[in-house]
């Protein structure tokens, strides 16, 4: 024993045998670190990098939700539903493909459209060739009345499309040319956007600080003019004078070019209007056209399209998810028509989730933008439709905002008269848009077809 504690002194007072020692124990050391079980390649030791959280300025959140949010390409079944596996790639029917799987999530096919006329029980479904059953969003007791409403009164074009702000589901997809129902026409987007656009306007002005719902513009001529002679400051002629939310109510054409001249650019206005979904592809399991806007960069077109009389193109299906993002705190939820899908054993084979598409504006700028749109129902270019409410027990507590848009077009040709809007205004439980493209001997307009939307909701809903 002696023996072996000299020979143990001895080596760790030789320098060279000391070396040796530590770097053979160095090497002891790593390969046992990297022989340690792993997770995904990395080592347990390097995960907390991994999951570390990073917090972003507030300002950040809208680009970002608006990027990063996964479309129907990417998301996993846990985000929009759950989709049980082995269903078949596609559910006919009719001998005619109506569902499509997208990354194991059902897609309408294009050539393909729910009929809307025949309920069963509270809810529209579908039968499959394959036996599955497909129940839609939409509610019957809606789509039946706003049909009967536009049939009656003979609109060469009606269209209406309701939402509901907090999932996205459709509470209503309708369509008429003339006497016949054509659902489809809500899916195109050839429709000029009008008035409607002086909300991304306000939208942008809002958020750059440029203006308050009680800033004064003075102007000179009547509300609709629209030219340089009108949107040219002038203090010996400005003698009239509107509040921004006044100027949205009654949809002052040049107060809005003014604000566009004075306050905002060309490249701001475009780049509030991608935001609120132009130019993009926005997901859904019904497919619609992609609305397009276009600001252009000289003085008279930018204010021309700040105004509403721009080259911008919007759906109905789009409008209504406009103002669905507006009564959700600026938040736009993918638009769906799918309810549920029941397999030939009768479970749920598929059940989609809320799921969030961009951030159109911080809920401040929502909030505001709501509060000003009421005036167009109250003393706006929207009250007439509305005028009735105050004598319905029921109808008179709610209060309804929105926006209304005039202006003619060629595809097809006629006057396009549009209304978006949600209601109440507080808390809205539901978002539409209705469109009328009159040639000259209208009945109704885009306003009453809202109107007679929203009160067939609330009074079907009244104990909500």
């Amino acid at each position: 024993m002696i023996r072996r504690v000299v020979h143990l002194l001895t080596i760790i007072h030789n320098p060279i045998s000391w070396t040796l020692g530590k770097r053979i124990f160095s090497l002891f050391i790593l390969i046992s670190f990297w022989t340690l079980p792993t997770q995904g390649g990395v080592p347990h030791a390097q995960t907390s990098v991994a999951n570390a959280s990073v917090s972003l300025p507030k300002e950040q959140l809208p680009k970002l939700l608006a990027v990063s949010t996964p479309s129907s390409a990417s998301a996993g079944p846990d985000l929009l539903g759950s989709v049980v596996s082995g269903h078949p790639d596609v559910l006919n029917v009719q001998g005619k493909p109506a569902i499509r799987f997208n990354s194991n999530l059902p897609v309408l096919d294009p050539d393909f459209l729910p009929s809307f006329h025949t309920p069963v029980g509270d809810h529209f479904e579908t039968k499959t060739d394959e036996g599955y059953v497909i129940t839609w969003t939409v509610r019957p007791s809606l789509q039946k009345d706003v049909a009967k409403f536009v049939l009656r009164n003979r609109v060469p074009y009606g269209m209406f499309v309701a939402v509901d702000p907090k999932t996205g589901a459709f509470l209503a997809f309708y369509g008429s040319q003339g006497r016949t129902e054509s659902d489809s026409l809500v899916q195109k987007a050839s429709y000029p956007a009008a008035s409607m656009f002086k909300v991304v306007t306000t939208a942008d002005a809002l958020e750059n600080r440029k203006i308050n719902p009680d800033t004064e513009i003075y102007f000179h001529g009547c509300l609709y003019c629209i030219g340089p002679a009108y949107w040219t400051d002038n203090r010996r002629r400005d003698r009239l004078h509107l509040t921004v939310t006044e100027a949205l109510g009654k949809s002052v054409n040049m107060i809005f070019a003014k604000i566009a001249l004075r306050y905002l650019t060309p490249q701001n206005l475009q780049s509030m209007a991608d935001r609120f979904g132009f130019n993009k592809e926005i997901d859904s399991d019904v497919p619609f056209e992609m609305s397009s806007a276009v600001i252009p960069s000289d003085r008279a077109g930018f204010a021309r399209s700040a105004a509403g009389f721009g080259q911008v193109l919007i759906s109905p299906i789009h409008a209504a998810v406009i103002a669905g993002a507006l009564s959700n705190g600026g938040v736009m939820m993918r638009p769906h028509l799918i309810e549920s899908i029941k397999g030939p054993d009768g479970k749920v084979f598929f059940q989609p989730k809320p799921q969030v598409l961009a951030v159109v504006a911080d809920a401040r700028i929502s909030s505001t933008l709501l509060s000003m749109m009421h005036s167009t129902t109250v003393k706006g270019t929207g009250r007439r439709a509305f005028f009735r409410w105050h004598n319905d027990p029921i109808l008179r507590k709610i209060s309804v905002a929105g926006k209304t848009g005039t202006l003619s077009g060629l595809h097809p040709e006629g006057l396009y008269e549009w209304f978006m809007g949600m209601a109440p205004v507080g808390t809205p439980r539901i978002a539409v848009a209705a469109l009328t493209i009159d040639r000259g001997y209208w009945r109704i307009k885009g306003t009453d077809i809202a109107s007679r939307g929203l009160r067939t909701y609330f009074r079907k809903n009244a104990d909500e």
